[in-house]
């Protein structure tokens, strides 16, 4: 499978499959897991089971000081 390649699935993520193909500047894995970099900062992750890179989705939480 090319590393570049995206594909749709019915799954429910906590990030977004992209349509379009993505040049990847930098790839990192460990034992379980395969993310991927692209050169505008966007981090994918690797999803084994749907065989799709799955774009992730920044999100912050901020707690008030007690």
């Amino acid at each position: 499978m090319n590393t570049n390649e995206h594909r749709d699935d019915d799954s429910p993520r906590l990030g977004t499959v992209s349509p379009a193909p993505t040049k990847f500047i930098q790839i990192c894995a460990s034992q379980n897991d395969l993310f991927a970099l692209d050169k505008e900062g966007n981090i994918y992750q690797y999803n084994f089971n749907a065989k799709a890179w799955i774009k992730l989705v920044a999100s912050r939480s901020y707690e008030e000081p007690a």
